[in-house]
């Protein structure tokens, strides 16, 4: 089954072999969810959310799985949860239900998938002598909401919360950024370029780079999107800044932390928008962020990983003072779902240039 002019797939109960992809698509969709709301959301790593997982699994095993399938690929899942009224239900109406939860992956959203699998989930659950069908919605969480009131969900029940202030001697001025641990994320200046930290209003500008050819050709595979939602949401030992020129959203660049004293360093990653190569923005912006990671957080060496093929990048990184160790070889997927080899570079603090 599939949508008109969209690549067929099929929808069929999941099996055990199907749990690694559940897993990576649970951990994209508490992505997407930590980017829309994250007062209520925190951003799992993958492998906590596969604890996670494994945990709810035994203590609350679901009655039915499906998946949706595309190219051999697990493209999207819904899972159910089968509760027989019980036996003192009081003034409430005692009916059969279904509790579920849907997820599909960020680059098949919009193409039908969601509805395929609430569709097939609902003869699922006719078969079980189901009346309702029942799901839990973040309310900032739109995209979704349109889909199940297409499908003729209505709002049964309204969860209401309030954040209680903390004194204000806890509470951060208005121009303070801290990242997921806690650390004060600071403006940096370069001679060309400012690094800032990034904020959720720059989604869409962050898009537009992450949609750029040039910058797809060497970045996530995952697309745009989840790129996005990943960079907003923060990882733990991770620092996102924006990088601006002229007052413009030309990238971002990236900082990964290992503070354990026996391995103390630091890896950078970057990507600019096409217009903005070729001029020297992103030699300035890794020295800039480099001066920081050395200067301030104390790193006494740096890393980075371009392709081994991408000489513009290998090139940038050597007049900031990195030096090739070793090919990592098929280390990274590409687009065109080959594996490619990576260079592995790093620089000592006092070979920074």
């Amino acid at each position: 089954m599939s949508g008109a002019g969209e690549q067929a797939f099929t929808i069929r109960p999941a099996t055990p072999e199907d749990e690694p992809a559940m897993i990576e698509i649970q951990h994209s969709s508490a992505i997407h969810h930590a980017t829309i709301d994250p007062d209520r959301w925190r951003m799992q790593s993958l492998e906590e959310g596969a604890r996670s997982r494994r945990h709810w699994n035994r203590a609350q095993p679901r009655s039915e799985g499906l998946v949706a399938v595309a190219d051999g690929n697990v493209v999207g899942m819904i899972e159910l949860w089968l509760k027989r009224p019980r036996d003192r239900e009081g003034a409430r109406m005692a009916r059969i239900k279904v509790d579920l939860g849907l997820a599909v992956s960020p680059d098949w959203r919009g193409r039908g998938i969601g509805t395929a699998l609430m569709r097939a989930a609902e003869d699922w659950a006719r078969a079980q002598g189901a009346e309702r069908m029942v799901l839990d919605l973040d309310a900032n969480n739109a995209g979704a909401q349109r889909l199940y009131e297409r499908l003729g969900y209505e709002v049964e029940a309204i969860a209401m919360d309030k954040a209680i202030e903390p004194q204000p001697s806890a509470v951060d001025p208005p121009d303070i950024v801290r990242n997921r641990d806690g650390v004060i994320v600071p403006t940096l200046q370069g001679e060309q370029v400012v690094l800032r930290p990034i904020q959720p209003d720059d989604r869409e500008a962050l898009m537009d780079v992450l949609s750029d050819p040039s910058v797809v050709a060497v970045w996530d595979t995952r697309g745009p999107e989840s790129s996005t939602d990943e960079l907003l949401a923060g990882d733990e030992g991770w620092t996102v800044w924006a990088i601006e020129f002229a007052g413009e959203f030309a990238g971002s660049i990236q900082a990964a932390e290992n503070d354990d004293e026996d391995y103390k360093s630091a890896g950078i990653d970057i990507f600019m928008h096409s217009r903005f190569q070729g001029r020297g923005l992103g030699t300035d912006a890794v020295r800039t962020l480099a001066r920081y990671l050395i200067g301030v957080r104390g790193h006494h060496r740096l890393t980075i990983d371009p392709a081994a093929d991408n000489e513009r990048a290998i090139r940038t990184y050597e007049k900031v003072g990195f030096k090739a160790v070793g090919v990592m070889r098929r280390y990274e997927r590409g687009v065109g779902g080959t594996y490619h080899d990576g260079l592995l570079m790093d620089m000592l603090a006092g070979e920074l240039r």
